[in-house]
């Protein structure tokens, strides 16, 4: 793996150390090292099957690594669930199906599996008013009481990165964000990547759309066959070039 050039950030918030997953005869992960620093846009690259989607599933607790070791804060911690990884890593994913409940509403869905209770009742007039708070914040114009199911996919990505922000997680995971979106939505979705940079939080994005890696990454990682072949920062880096780092043989 190649060195990249000093970062401007200095704290790295999430390690990993010599990562390995297989699934049967298959090593989906193949001894991933990385570090993740503190306030950037991280993305990750690579052709179908270089492993990006693996990884995000051991970052999330979805699945559990073979070996290797993660570490918040230099802290060594374990990652057994989803919920394990909200709670040691405050990490948020933002899945490219979304997994929302189209028929409740938006502060429903910010609030699913973290209902706010009072005594023995759901404390329905706290969770408005913290989903109307974060959506304030977010300036969308979109509203807490909205159905899901009316809103259109950019709109949803919105309300799925206010929920890491309702419940102020650091690490907030992108898995093709606009992917399934208008071309006029992408750039609401890359200004709110943006916007969350500018929160001091940490974004980790997954796309297979190059032009938005470039525009919003400030390094870039490449997995090929399990394995990050490169780390690269993004001063200016083309399409054309960063192509050729996934392809070197092409």
């Amino acid at each position: 793996m190649s060195t990249a050039k000093e970062t401007t950030f200095s704290d790295v918030v999430l390690s990993v150390r010599n990562l390995c997953k297989t699934f049967g005869s298959v090593l989906a992960i193949d001894n991933v090292t990385l570090d993740v620093f503190s306030g950037e846009v991280l993305g990750i690259v690579g052709d179908n099957g270089a492993g990006k989607s693996t990884f995000l599933s051991l970052l999330t607790g979805y699945n559990q690594a073979d070996s290797g070791q993660f570490l918040y804060r230099s802290n060594p911690v374990l990652i057994s669930s989803p919920a394990h990884s909200r709670k040691e890593l405050k990490m948020e994913m933002v899945y490219q199906d979304l997994a929302m409940a189209p028929d409740l509403s938006v502060w429903q869905n910010l609030f699913i599996g973290q209902e706010l209770h009072k005594k023995l009742f759901l404390d329905v007039k706290t969770m408005r008013q913290k989903a109307k708070d974060v959506l304030a914040d977010m300036k969308t114009k979109i509203d807490s009481n909205d159905l899901i199911s009316n809103l259109s996919g950019g709109e949803r990505q919105l309300v799925a990165v206010a929920r890491a922000l309702l419940f102020d997680q650091e690490i907030v995971l992108l898995d093709e964000p606009t992917s399934a979106i208008s071309i006029a939505q992408v750039d609401r979705v890359m200004d709110t990547i943006k916007g969350l940079k500018q929160r001091g939080k940490t974004v980790i994005l997954v796309s297979h759309r190059l032009e938005d890696i470039v525009q919003v990454c400030d390094r870039i990682a490449i997995f090929n066959r399990g394995r990050i072949t490169d780390v690269v920062e993004n001063n200016n880096i083309s399409v054309s070039e960063l192509i050729h780092l996934m392809f070197p043989d092409k």
